[in-house]
């Protein structure tokens, strides 16, 4: 199944990486999110629910293993 949408919030990670990196990292002053950086985070989060569903085990109904 190929997918074109996205499984993050950009918006909402945006902010986060930029409130995250102004909180601690003192000194450096980041302004932007590149859509680089934001893909390669949603390409991330899909390779993690896919492995994640290929090593849960196959019992019940329910995804609930992320290890």
């Amino acid at each position: 199944m190929a997918s074109n949408g996205g499984l993050i919030n950009r918006a909402q990670c945006k902010k986060f990486a930029l409130r995250w990196a102004q909180e601690h990292r003192r000194g450096w002053s980041a302004k932007r999110v590149s859509k680089q950086f934001l893909d390669d985070l949603d390409t991330r989060v899909r390779n993690v629910i896919q492995s994640a569903i290929a090593r849960h085990p196959s019992v019940g109904q329910t995804i609930k293993d992320l290890t």
